[in-house]
This record gives structure tokens, sequence and C-alpha cells, in this order.
């Protein structure tokens, strides 16, 4: 008799999308201090982000190798990996890196905060998600608490960093984009998450490469190591966890439910802006959080 599989029980399954949403959302909070140090340590944005796709992308593909499941990049498949690295991560992050440089890392993680607005309103836009009124009134929590914090000190330190955070909304918008595009009806089929993660990796530094020659940005790192030299090795590593569990989440439960990440980085960021970074915050940035949290609940409560 053959002994009978073992499945995992139904409340843990449930908590699977809830433990990806966290972690993602965290290291999130984290990347943006990590991005900070080492872009205004000297590390330029468009080499950052060749070096940080390239290595981001070898430790997925070594991890696929110790797991007995190397990637394997069908040629079919390489259209979907160009785009998503050019749009998801070379041109979106371009965006982020360079103006992560310019304003406090709080601002930039409310900026990309709007990721959900985005991915929501393309995704009725094509069809993929329809109109629901708790997700819509969770998204609306999370934009209250978004101008909790920007509406009570409504003017920027200096101002002429209002031009950096209208540029900044070019990636959140480029990122729902291509969340829309990572939808479980778009991905390739029989891949798994490892693959497509180190694929579209792989894709952004093939962009950014000739990105940071012709921009006169690329940068050889050096040994000993600078702080933003670490900074961005530690981004690496970290990264390929986080690619990795989009993936997933996304597999598991759409693009829309994983977009709202985006507001937990809201919590996480400040937070370790403040811890790490000495940066201040009034206290309606905790009244937000504490709403941003709440529309991600209700979001919870009920999806497709």
């Amino acid at each position: 008799m053959s002994p009978t599989p073992l499945t995992p029980p139904a409340k843990a399954r449930s908590l699977v999308p809830i433990a990806l949403l966290f972690l993602i959302g965290a290291l999130w909070g984290s990347f943006f201090v990590l991005i900070k140090i080492a872009v205004t340590d000297g590390v330029r944005p468009v080499s950052y982000l060749f070096w940080f796709t390239l290595l981001s992308g070898s430790w997925l593909f070594l991890a696929g190798i110790l797991r007995r499941r190397r990637p394997r990049f069908a040629r079919a498949d390489l259209p979907y990996y160009l785009k998503l690295g050019l749009v998801r991560f070379t041109l979106a992050n371009m965006i982020l890196y360079t103006v992560q440089g310019k304003v406090a890392v709080g601002i930039m993680a409310v900026i990309m905060t709007f990721v959900p607005i985005f991915t929501y309103l393309i995704s009725l836009i094509v069809r993929i998600e329809k109109f629901m009124w708790l997700r819509a009134t969770g998204i609306l929590m999370g934009f209250a608490g978004v101008l909790l914090i920007v509406l009570p000190k409504s003017s920027l330190p200096d101002r002429s960093l209002a031009i950096w955070v209208l540029i900044g909304f070019g990636a959140p918008l480029l990122h729902a984009i291509a969340y829309v595009a990572l939808s479980e009806k778009s991905r390739p089929k029989n891949v798994d998450s490892i693959t497509l993660s180190s694929g579209t990796l792989f894709a952004a530094a093939f962009f950014a490469l000739p990105l940071a020659l012709v921009l006169g940005e690329f940068q050889t790192p050096g040994w000993p190591l600078t702080a933003g030299e670490q900074a961005l090795l530690g981004h690496s590593v970290l990264a390929a966890i986080n690619f990795y569990a989009i993936f997933e989440l996304i597999r598991i439960a759409g693009p829309t439910y994983m977009s709202q990440a985006n507001f937990m980085s809201v919590g996480f960021g400040v937070a370790f802006g403040v811890l790490l970074l000495g940066e201040s915050f009034s206290l309606f940035v905790w009244a937000a959080i504490a709403l941003i949290l709440a529309g991600v609940a209700l979001v919870n409560l009920r999806r497709d």
C-alpha cells in the first residue's frame, strides 16, 4: 500500500500568500535604504543597475543548480524575459535608483505605494481584474495613508526636489505595467519561478550594460569594497530571494494582490529610514502606516 501524500493543512496554505506579502514588503523597505547608501556613496545609478541585475540573476541561477533544477531558457520565452527585463527592471529601476539618490527613503517608499493603484487600473482596462468595492476601498485607504504622510508637510525641504518626485512616479507606473504582464495568463508555461526570475534579471542586465557604457556610468567594483558596493552586494542577495517570492506570490494570488506589498514597504521603509539613517517623521507617519496596513487587510478579505 503506497503512503498517502502529505499536503499542508488548509490553514497553512492560506497563510502562505500573507507570509510572502510580509516578506516582500519588508525586503522592499530595506532595499530603499541599501540603494540610498550605495548611490550617495558614489555608485552610479546605471552601473548599480547592471551589477545588481547581473548578480541577482546569478544567485538565482546558482540556486537552481544547487536544487538540481538548472534554469533552462527556451527560445520561445526570450521575448517575455526581454520585455519584462526592459520595463520592470531596467527602465523602472533606473528611475528608482536615480531618484532615491535625491529624496529621502520615506518619500521614495511613499511614491512606490502608487504601484497597486496603477496595477488595478491597468488590470481593469485589460480585463484581468473585475471591479470590487472591497478591493477598491482597501486601495483608497492605502492612498489616504500616503496623503497623511505627504500633506501635513506639504512642501519638500528643498523645492527643487519637486521635479525628482514627479519623475519618481514613473517607477511605480512601469512596475504596474510589468506586474500585469507577469500574471499567470501571460507567463511562460511549465517554467518555474527561479527560471522566470533569473531570465528576467539577465535580460535587464543585457539592457543595462550598454546604457551604463553610453551614459559613462559603468564602474568596476574594487577591493576592498566601499560601503556603497557592500550595500549593492547585500541588495543583490536579498533581492534574489525577493524576486523569487514575487513570482511565486503572483502565481498563487495574482498581480493586484502581490502589489499590496508596496503599501507595506512604506511602513518598513519609513522605519528603516528612521532607525538606520536617522530620518525623522511625525506622528502622522505612524497613523498612515496603520491606515495602509488596514487597507492591505481589506484587500486580503476577498480576492478572485
